[in-house]
């Protein structure tokens, strides 16, 4: 990937490989976390994956990126015509001031009707942003090859019944935002994809992951909590649909989103 750098707004990396006559759209990356020194090998950043997987459907965007974890964000939220955010292995109902600040920001989207993304972390600091409650499941992590079913809005938006993704949580949502309208869950995650009128979609499990990522995620084990047969189980089979049903869900909402 060609990458073009340059300091915009608190230390934002811009990255595209697109034509600059062609970008119409101007997308912050809001990271989370950073893998691991031992991970970042394989995929790069959680930025770098997020790129590679959305780009192909939206390559009129630019993509920028922020270190939220490290408390920077866009001085405001009309710097960018939308915003993601990653995973991370920290919790969003966490009390650090990062956590909050990255909340208040979300708020201040929504109340200035500008499109926002996430996935895990960011799917959960969503709902808590939002008025919803995220907790550590009772029933252990979600690791590997998941299967979700869509709910009637679900099935519309991504053309089927059921999806097969990547996932690696152990929290998850337990209580619904009001504004939100569940997209696909199955008996162990309930809410594992919501959207937010037109303005936000965000989902539980991870498009953006590759499998090679996710087994490397999963023999790290990172706080030692995965139970050795469940870690078994799930490396035994990677096999998942393409995460091309989720990506161009997420251009759709960029796009609809820089019509208004």
């Amino acid at each position: 990937m060609s990458l073009h750098c340059r300091w915009r707004f608190h230390a934002c990396w811009a990255f595209t490989e697109t034509d600059p006559g062609s970008i119409n759209m101007r997308l912050c990356i809001l990271e989370a976390d950073t893998p691991a020194p031992d991970l970042l090998g394989i995929a790069g950043t959680y930025a770098d994956m997020f790129v590679n997987w959305l780009q192909p459907s939206l390559p009129e965007a630019e993509f920028f990126r922020v270190s939220a974890h490290l408390g920077d964000l866009p001085g405001a939220v009309g710097d960018h015509d939308g915003y993601l955010i990653t995973g991370s292995l920290f919790s969003a109902y966490q009390d650090l001031p990062w956590i909050h600040e990255l909340k208040a920001f979300v708020r201040r989207a929504f109340d200035n009707a500008i499109p926002i993304g996430g996935v895990c972390f960011g799917h959960q600091l969503m709902a808590e942003a939002m008025g919803g409650q995220v907790a550590l499941c009772n029933r252990g992590w979600a690791v590997g090859k998941t299967e979700y079913q869509t709910s009637p809005d679900g099935a519309e938006r991504f053309g089927q019944e059921a999806i097969n993704a990547l996932s690696f949580h152990r929290d998850q949502i337990v209580s619904l935002p009001a504004a939100a309208t569940p997209l696909a869950g199955n008996s162990h995650c309930p809410w594992a994809a919501l959207a937010y009128g037109d303005q936000a979609f965000s989902v539980q499990f991870h498009p953006e992951f590759s499998s090679d990522y996710m087994a490397a995620l999963i023999h790290r084990d990172p706080d030692g909590t995965i139970l050795p047969e469940q870690a078994a189980l799930a490396l035994k089979d990677m096999t998942h649909e393409s995460n091309d049903v989720m990506s161009r869900a997420f251009a759709q909402l960029f796009r609809d989103g820089c019509r208004k």
